[in-house]
């Protein structure tokens, strides 16, 4: 009776029946009796500054909810008002739709149906290799150009990554949402969560090393082109290595993530051999910037087996060649 009242089911109306995993049956209101029109009010008083506020927003963003009022007890501040647009511009299909002297109404229209899981990824995915390319090309031909290319394109990666992130918590909170976006297996909600993770902070990653490339310029010699070439090599391979984890996650293939992994070896011989150089280099501002990039391929290096890991464990959770279930009377 109670799941019956807090579901807003009435006699007559449609219920579905669908058998997990496990054998259990779930009981799910049709869609339109489970649709989230709660308004969520956010106390702009009670956030102790604006950062505070943005990330209350972004929270509650993430968590689905559709309608948000931020208010406050008295006439809300430029700077509070400015923190709430400036965040909802980096939020995808979230805007004002109501605003008085003390409050701001926020609006999220994303349907979830429109945004198959694996599209989203994917796109993540190739803004996050764009980056990456740019910086190599940044930091051997010089070109500073290219290196703000990359840090412009943090701001898309990270309105893709938390489009993401509200996806997967929806699609946790309803299997209406899940079956929309692409998630046949709940095991799946937490691999791609952290696939999000990874791209989101080998993204940022990025945009650090393309500051450095850029903020070094004015220190590098022609003398030093062979240093700056031998840490290209280390971020080509250490693209190679994320690359072929990302490739393994969409084609499914063991092998392939196996020797993204497998790589990971090569990138600490070469960087430590440069590092080593590095402490006879005569200008220690460039010696930070470099030994900053190379710290940053290395973090990139560790978080793409990492990527490649999750690869190998969905393809042992389904069907394959390698593992079979051998029944104990057999």
């Amino acid at each position: 009776m109670n799941w019956a009242k807090k579901t807003g089911i009435k006699k007559g109306d449609i219920v579905f029946l669908n058998e997990e995993n496990d054998g259990a049956l779930r009981i799910t209101p049709e869609p339109s009796k489970i649709e989230n029109n709660s308004i969520h009010v956010v106390h702009v008083d009670k956030c102790d500054n604006t950062k505070v506020l943005a990330r209350v927003i972004v929270g509650n963003y993430v968590l689905g909810r559709n309608l948000v009022r931020v208010e406050s007890e008295r006439r809300l501040m430029r700077e509070q008002i400015q923190a709430i647009r400036a965040v909802t511009q980096r939020l995808l299909g979230i805007g004002i739709i109501e605003e008085s002297d003390r409050h701001l109404l926020l609006q999220c229209s994303i349907d979830p149906k429109n945004f198959p899981l694996e599209t989203v990824i994917k796109r993540l995915n190739v803004i996050t290799n764009i980056m990456f390319k740019e910086s190599m090309d940044a930091l051997m031909d010089r070109d500073m150009e290219l290196a703000k290319d990359a840090i412009a394109r943090e701001y898309e990666a990270d309105t893709i990554f938390w489009l993401l992130v509200r996806l997967l918590a929806s699609a946790q909170q309803n299997r209406v949402v899940s079956e929309a976006i692409g998630i046949v297996d709940p095991m799946e909600i937490m691999e791609f969560n952290q696939i999000a993770w990874y791209l989101e902070m080998i993204g940022d990653r990025l945009n650090a090393i393309a500051h450095n490339i850029i903020a070094m310029e004015e220190k590098r010699n022609d003398e030093d082109e062979d240093l700056f070439e031998r840490l290209s090599q280390i971020g080509l391979i250490v693209f190679t290595m994320f690359d072929q984890a990302m490739k393994s996650i969409f084609d499914g293939d063991l092998k392939v993530a196996s020797d993204a992994v497998d790589l990971y070896d090569a990138v600490g011989q070469e960087e430590e051999s440069l590092l080593k150089e590095l402490l006879e280099h005569r200008d220690p501002e460039l010696v930070a910037h470099v030994t900053e990039i190379a710290w940053e391929l290395r973090i990139i290096a560790e978080d793409s087996p990492a990527i490649a890991t999750i690869s190998i464990d969905k393809v042992l959770w389904g069907e394959n060649d390698i593992c079979t279930v051998l029944k104990k009377d057999e």
